[in-house]
């Protein structure tokens, strides 16, 4: 069983991903950003900034997850869409969102790239009807908790 959490930069997945990970020992958390430093170093740039890499940074994650699904159950979070992960082992999503004020906040002073584009894509990402949990004034502990009933429930389907 896959799980999907789609969230714009500054909505919480790297917080909480350490949560999810002790909450769902049974599961292999894979947070989007794990394996940035070493597709950087590979590629001899940064990804993040460097459009021509995010397909196939989106294989490597793939491979990756593809690798661990027959054994375990997974759960990613990470910034593509469900029509941009479309070869993608089916699964559930839900969206990790928050206030807009709160991204620009949690944002400042990292080097993610621009808070303005980040809340484009999180009200980008809002249009998509999928199930929300928001981290707006939240604990890493309670966010990831929720998260956390969220993939056990979609298990049970």
């Amino acid at each position: 069983m896959l799980t999907m959490v789609l969230g714009a930069p500054g909505s919480g997945k790297s917080t909480a991903a350490p949560v999810l990970r002790r909450l769902l020992p049974r599961h292999v958390v894979v947070d989007w950003d794990d394996f940035m430093p070493d597709a950087a170093a590979l590629a001899g740039r940064d990804v993040p900034t460097s459009p021509d890499l995010w397909g196939p940074y989106r294989l490597l994650v793939r491979s990756i997850v593809g690798m661990v699904l027959p054994v375990v159950d997974a759960v990613v979070l990470g910034v593509s869409t469900p029509d941009e992960l479309v070869d993608w082992p089916p699964g559930s999503w839900v969206l990790l969102d928050c206030d807009d004020d709160e991204r620009r906040d949690r944002l400042a002073g990292r080097s993610v790239g621009d808070a303005d584009e980040a809340i484009a894509d999180a009200r980008a990402y809002r249009r998509l009807g999928l199930p929300v949990v928001d981290s707006s004034g939240r604990t890493a502990d309670d966010v990831a908790a929720e998260l956390a009933r969220i993939v056990e429930r979609s298990e049970l389907r």
